[in-house]
């Protein structure tokens, strides 16, 4: 099983919570990718994990904060599939592994739930150094049952090593245009 025991509530509850998904053709069946969003509400990494898991079946490995590691090793790395953000390096590599094992990657450059202008360009960087495309997708989230809607972008290919930057905020740029296009 993808996700071990979740999938029992995982389905009910996102089918309960998502009023709709728009561009499911776009997440590739037969390639790696880097999951990149927008992050408003806790429950985000659920919402595009259902959505890739309706096509895939495949787990997304979320860069997570360190605060949720009180839930211990097991759930939190082998049950929920995060990765744990103790060290910058240490997550980057681990990252990189997974991408290269042919495993998907989500990423929140935004990192905490407020939108910034300054986004983390770790997206970016990893989509270079790893050759792997980039899947936007704008989240529109909300706590309120049938409100949440996911709009998922074609894939992004990046090949320019300079001004990680500037790609990183045009990246952040087309994710919320995605959000707020429907």
């Amino acid at each position: 099983m993808t996700y071990p025991i979740t999938k029992l509530w995982f389905y009910p509850f996102n089918w309960m919570m998502v009023r709709r998904i728009k561009g499911m053709e776009n997440i590739p069946n037969d390639k790696r990718f880097i999951a990149v969003s927008n992050h408003e509400k806790l429950v985000d990494p659920l919402y595009i994990i259902y959505a890739i898991l309706q096509k895939l079946n495949k787990k997304v490995h979320f860069l997570s904060s360190a605060k949720w590691w009180f839930l211990g090793e097991t759930i939190c790395r082998q049950w929920a599939g995060c990765i744990p953000l103790f060290n910058k390096k240490q997550a980057f590599e681990e990252s990189k592994q997974l991408l290269k094992s042919g495993e998907i990657v989500g990423i929140f450059p935004e990192g905490g739930l407020k939108k910034t202008k300054n986004p983390k360009t770790g997206a970016v960087r990893l989509a270079i150094e790893t050759n792997t495309p980039i899947l936007p997708i704008g989240v529109k989230s909300s706590y309120i049952p049938f409100s949440s809607t996911l709009n998922i972008g074609k894939l992004t290919y990046i090949k320019n090593k300079k001004n990680i930057e500037r790609q990183t905020l045009e990246l952040m740029k087309h994710v919320y245009e995605l959000r707020n296009s429907g």
